[in-house]
């Protein structure tokens, strides 16, 4: 579907956010997807946008609502890879790999919108050789750089020891992230469980633990940390 000024002003803003197209204006954005002509899909929430083993259709960028990737384990356990939101994208690891199906699944945990951009559309200079598609390619190798830095930390949490260093290191992390001891995490408890692969209930467990030490203190998703030090003597790799 081709997209016309009108209709792309609506979207715009969220565009702007992603890091796709960082050091953008409105009108190279504009520009730039007309070249493109991506294709919009509505999602209901719990709808697949994609799943695993099926075609690559192209880098994904989640224009609304919020999803979730995941993949199954060898024993057929779903495991969080991240959360995406407005301005995220999705894809971009294995676009140009030379694979024709998708890793991973990519859920709606709302009803989401989603801007699909075919791979050839992006190597291939527009004729007007415009610099922002140059800014672009650009763009895109310093998220693939950073995606790779980030499973690289996923790795470092999935080989700590025990349970209490993995939650006692998700949360400085988000600590350093947010400039502040009070914070709210991106994920819920299910989520983050899966994320750093234990237990709902052990999760639940440990994180009571700590308040009840008086190292935290939480509300669903809000955190406070206390005593960071304490915490910083739980991590055990």
């Amino acid at each position: 579907m081709r997209l016309n000024q009108e209709k792309f002003k609506n979207i715009t803003e969220v565009l702007l956010k992603c890091e796709l197209f960082e050091n953008f204006d409105n009108k190279q954005i504009i520009s730039i997807i007309e070249c493109f002509s991506p294709k919009i899909y509505s999602f209901n929430k719990g709808d697949y946008i994609v799943m695993a083993g099926s075609r690559y259709q192209g880098l994904g960028i989640l224009l609304e609502g919020n999803g979730v990737i995941t993949k199954e384990n060898a024993a057929g356990n779903r495991v969080m890879m991240n959360h995406i939101k407005p301005g995220s994208i999705f894809g971009e690891v294995i676009a140009f790999s030379g694979t024709e199906k998708w890793p991973s699944n990519v859920q709606a945990q709302t009803n989401c919108q989603v801007m699909f951009i075919e791979n050839e559309m992006i190597i291939n200079q527009c004729s007007d050789a415009c610099s922002h598609h140059s800014q672009l390619i650009r763009n895109l190798l310093k998220s693939v750089s950073t995606r790779a830095i980030m499973l690289n930390r996923r790795v470092e949490y999935l080989s700590m020891k025990g349970i209490n260093s993995k939650i006692a290191c998700f949360l400085l992390e988000y600590m350093d992230k947010s400039g502040s001891n009070t914070f709210r995490l991106p994920v819920n408890r299910n989520e983050m469980a899966e994320f750093l692969n234990i237990s709902r209930p052990s999760l639940s467990r440990e994180m009571g633990a700590m308040r009840d030490m008086g190292i935290i203190e939480f509300h669903k998703e809000a955190v406070k940390i206390i005593d960071a030090d304490k915490l910083k003597t739980m991590i055990e790799v």
